[in-house]
């Protein structure tokens, strides 16, 4: 459905800062104060000053005596000061519009902020499942489930369960339950031929099929079910003959008797025990060790449900007691001195030199002899291992660093191979309606940042170098102090999207004094490389 919407835009310095469209009779308001439509500074309106508000057969246009602009009602363009000064109502005028009504205001003589209206058509999705009709299919469910209700009473539905002690009650109760099954089973059914009907024409096969089909699976389970107790499935043993297995009933074999079996029990009490070939081992089933053991020499036969437990597992000597104790006075005492016991070198006393550890970097070689180099010259020698005087120049000698030379590529003339100078980043002053801050309030903010500025200016200028010029950054500043969008303005010669992108997002991370004004600030910036 096409319906007809109200359309405002606040225009400041001909650049569309805000646009509503109102679907909805809704009331338009402009100030400073408040939570207004549209936020303007001081332009002599009063206080929630409504534009436009909802009317009997349409809206209302309220223009005051220092507004200025064109306006066409019913498709006559009238001049806003002459229409006001015509209808001398207090310095206010009410006009209705609606319909192809269009108009442009400016709020002041200055021209700076305006305001536009117009209607245009939109189209208007009223969804289904609305309040109404919500209420309506609850409505019908209910009803259809007392009905039917009352259906199944009028047939006789009765049982024998009673509710409170009173048979009628169990009656009513047993009615009801299968009308709200029914009624339910209906709603289900319909809600799926909905979702049918609303699902993509390209899954409407598919989705049909399957209904069919688990329609048809539950309608072949319920074949097998017997009516003659509706509470009880599937059914009495009798009535196993419905189903095409039988079951066979399995009797459940009796649990053995327990019975503690001994070597005595096991053979016949008037026969005597054949004798062993061997003499039975020494048990504890003698003397006082034997005193909670079997009787005399019969032999105890072994518990079936006895369980070996594995022996113990031995114990780490590495970190047990002594050796303990060893490890932690070889970690206390002097290392060097204690790695005499592992090394096998003889003395506890062990000096500077005697493991390798004397003066000189040279290496020793084999058992008691050593090799080293001295001055270009070889030599052997006993030694223990270690290295002998002398092995490298010690003398201190001069380290010719060589002169200054001028950097690669062709250079004409001196100076040569000298890193570029620093490029710079100059910041004009600000121009604009600064809504309460001063210039020096801005530019102490922008020039606290003006580091990053310079580093997007940098970073390219390697990318792509000669690049510089003028870069000037329109931006808006709200009442809290917060930048609430930057673009680049005209009459920029930079034209490098990079270095415009970065300028502009950093300028929206800068936070300004709340002052409560809004603020429209062009700020230039000039970008030069470096000599």
């Amino acid at each position: 459905m096409t319906t007809v919407a109200l359309r405002t835009s606040l225009i400041w310095h001909d650049e569309v800062m805000e646009d509503l469209v109102a679907h909805k009779p809704m009331k338009i308001t402009v100030g400073n104060t408040g939570t207004p439509t549209f936020v303007v500074p001081n332009v002599g309106l009063p206080k929630d000053f409504a534009i436009v508000r909802p009317g009997n057969r349409g809206y209302l246009l309220t223009l005051g005596e220092r507004m200025r602009g064109t306006i066409c009602i019913d498709g006559e363009q009238k001049d806003v000061e002459e229409l006001v000064r015509n209808t001398n109502a207090g310095g206010f005028s009410a006009t209705p519009i609606s319909g192809k009504d269009w108009g442009v205001i400016d709020l002041d003589e200055s021209g700076d902020y305006k305001v536009f209206f117009q209607f245009v058509p939109v189209e208007d999705h009223q969804p289904f499942f609305s309040k109404p009709v919500l209420l309506a299919g609850f409505g019908g469910y209910f009803l259809s489930m007392l009905v039917l209700g009352i259906i199944f009473w009028a047939t006789g539905i009765r049982n024998d369960y009673e509710i409170a002690g009173s048979p009628f009650l169990g009656d009513i109760a047993e009615c009801l339950f299968r009308g709200w099954g029914i009624s339910t089973a209906a709603l289900g059914v319909s809600g799926v031929g909905f979702a049918l009907f609303k699902s993509d024409p390209d899954n409407q096969a598919s989705f049909g099929f399957s209904i069919l089909m688990h329609a048809a699976l539950l309608f072949m389970t319920y074949q097998l079910y017997d009516g003659n107790n509706p509470f009880e499935w599937p059914g009495p043993r009798a009535l196993t003959g419905n189903y095409l297995v039988t079951r066979l009933e399995t009797e459940e074999p009796e649990p053995p008797k327990p019975v503690l079996a001994t070597v005595s029990s096991k053979q016949d009490s008037g026969a005597a025990a054949p004798k062993s070939p061997e003499k039975p081992k020494n048990t504890a089933t003698k003397n006082p060790e034997g005193a909670a053991g079997g009787k005399g020499e019969v032999e105890r036969a072994r518990d079936p449900n006895a369980k070996d437990t594995p022996p113990a597992p031995p114990r780490v000597a590495l970190f047990e007691d002594k050796n303990r104790k060893v490890l932690d006075n070889i970690i206390d005492r002097n290392l060097s001195t204690s790695l005499s016991k592992f090394s096998g070198i003889k003395g506890d006393e062990v000096k500077r030199g005697d493991l390798g550890f004397g003066p000189g970097t040279g290496t020793g070689v084999g058992a008691g002899h050593g090799t080293g180099t001295t001055r270009g010259s070889k030599g052997t020698g006993t030694g223990g291992g270690g290295n002998a005087e002398g092995d490298f120049v010690s003398n201190k000698g001069k380290i010719d660093m060589g002169k200054d030379r001028p950097g690669g590529g062709t250079c004409a003339k001196p100076p040569c191979g000298t890193s570029p100078k620093e490029v710079k980043v100059t910041l004009a002053e600000p121009e604009g309606d600064f809504g309460g801050l001063t210039a020096e309030e801005i530019n102490r903010v922008v020039k606290s940042r003006a580091g990053v500025f310079r580093a997007c200016y940098q970073g390219e200028l390697n990318r792509s170098p000669g690049i510089g010029g003028k870069l000037i950054v329109h931006f808006s500043i709200g009442g809290d102090g917060i930048v609430k969008n930057a673009k680049t303005a005209g009459g920029s010669s930079l034209r490098n999207a990079a270095v415009e992108q970065c300028v502009t997002s950093n300028i929206m991370r800068l936070k300004f004094p709340a002052k409560g004004g809004i603020a429209n600030v062009n700020y230039p910036f000039l970008f030069q490389p470096g000599g």
